[in-house]
């Protein structure tokens, strides 16, 4: 497998951020194909990362300043929450590929070994009701949750670096099948832990890798779904040295492409802004906005999904930016594979 895959100071953090010009938005190209959220009741959640001009989030929008749309058709907003005390809590996975000594390098995970401890002032801007969890997969067909979802910050950065330390690769068959088919498995236990929980929080999937990734086009689709049958967000953090690989015959970057179509975002940082970099990614999750709405129907098929501001938000707020999933699809229960 070629390898694979705040709350505190708001603008201070993303200040920080802004001032390391190393640490930039790696956006792969726009794909043809759109990630989509398979909804598992009859409400949709629609979590909305807004930034403004100096990318500091905006904090004030009511529910009247957003306008929901599905298939171009306007649908009500029936539920609203806004920032940290009344969205749904935060499960950060902390997510590496097996360092597999001889199999990878900067394009993988292991640049990252030895330097797990940068990120653990980041983690005190988790709040109370958050937890961290840690995950692996590897090329020679291992995958497991590492660490379960924790309050314990000391003790996660402890279990990343056991997870971060080197193995040997075991080459047989071939490998890049079996890695793509371990990241999958890896996705859905994620997805899987999120399902058992009640209520259910907001998976959020914090790649540490340089990105060098690949899928089949055919199982693009497939791998996306699995992840976004429960809504969730994917970023990413890629060591600023990791070199900028596209594969030939595959879709590249899927983890990039993960980001993009979740309302997510890859970052790039030098070691001194491992810390910066997680920091800004809190806040933006923490200062999102959940918009809750009734699909049209439960007829499991994929639905654009935009979502806008009114002409007096828009004026107020003049170059503010939202993200967000492009699609969904709504069915009424949730994957048999996800009992």
């Amino acid at each position: 497998m070629k390898q694979r895959a705040i709350r505190g100071a708001a603008s201070i953090c993303y200040l920080a951020v802004c001032a390391l010009s190393s640490i930039a938005a790696q956006q792969p190209p726009a794909s043809p194909e759109a990630a989509a959220i398979r909804v598992q009741s009859s409400l949709v959640l629609i979590d909305v990362i807004s930034q403004d001009k100096n990318g500091l989030p905006v904090r004030d929008f009511k529910k009247e300043d957003f306008r929901v749309f599905d298939n171009n058709q306007g649908v009500s907003i029936t539920t609203f929450s806004a920032g940290t005390h009344d969205t749904r809590p935060i499960i950060l996975w902390l997510v590496v590929i097996c360092n597999e000594q001889g199999h990878g390098g900067f394009e993988a995970s292991a640049e990252f070994m030895g330097k797990e401890a940068l990120f653990r002032p980041a983690l005190d801007h988790l709040e109370n009701q958050d937890t961290v969890g840690i995950a692996h997969w590897c090329d020679n067909g291992e995958t497991q949750l590492d660490l379960q979802p924790t309050e314990d910050r000391d003790g996660a950065i402890g279990v990343l670096a056991e997870t971060l330390k080197p193995i040997p690769f075991h080459a047989g068959g071939n490998s890049d099948a079996v890695g793509e088919e371990t990241f999958r498995k890896m996705i859905r236990l994620i997805i899987r832990d999120a399902h058992r929980r009640n209520p259910q929080p907001l998976p959020v999937i914090v790649f540490l890798h340089g990105d060098y990734t690949g899928q089949p086009h055919r199982e693009l689709g497939e791998l996306v779904d699995d992840f976004l049958e429960t809504s969730g967000i994917v970023f990413g953090i890629k060591d600023y040295r990791s070199p900028n690989l596209h594969l030939v015959g595959e879709q590249s970057k899927i983890l990039q492409y993960m980001a993009k179509h979740t309302g997510g975002l890859y970052l790039s940082a030098p070691p001194s802004g491992y810390a910066a970099a997680l920091e800004a990614i809190l806040t933006q999750l923490h200062y999102r906005y959940e918009l809750g709405f009734v699909p049209p129907a439960l007829d499991g098929k994929r639905h654009e999904l935009r979502v806008g501001l009114t002409k007096e938000a828009r004026e107020h707020h003049q170059g503010v930016r939202l993200r967000f999933r492009p699609e969904y699809i709504p069915v009424r229960d949730e994957p048999g594979w996800a009992h």
